[in-house]
């Protein structure tokens, strides 16, 4: 499911969490307001998608209030289409079901060059 190296940062102070391809940059970012909390996709200078960022993580991830930053990880892969993108996501922890989930979002590659 990885096409990089994903990076993991959680604030359980805040309850949120952010996954994102490891050494891209973010250009332009979206927010999906969901009833768990909002996500918000991030797109590189390549306007390709290259992270989530979940608020209210604990609601999409339960077992995040017991587990420390450093062993959380993740795979991420994107499927685009001419006016969405299917980001697939799986987040692992130690001892722990890992949690497999998709979500779809609107995508216009060139609408995110051109900012």
């Amino acid at each position: 499911m990885a096409e990089k190296d994903i990076k993991v940062d959680y604030d359980n102070e805040e309850d949120i969490m952010h996954i994102s391809r490891e050494g891209d940059k973010i250009k332009f970012s979206f927010d999906i307001e969901l009833p768990n909390g909002d996500i918000v996709v991030d797109f590189g200078f390549d306007g390709r998608i290259i992270g989530l960022e979940f608020f209210d993580a604990s609601g999409y991830f339960p077992f995040l209030k017991n587990i420390k930053e450093n062993k959380i990880k993740a795979k991420m892969s994107v499927q685009y289409g001419s006016n969405w993108a299917q980001i697939n996501y799986e987040i692992m922890v130690p001892g722990e079901k890992p949690i497999v989930k998709e979500i779809i979002s609107p995508y216009n590659r060139e609408l995110i060059l051109s900012h």
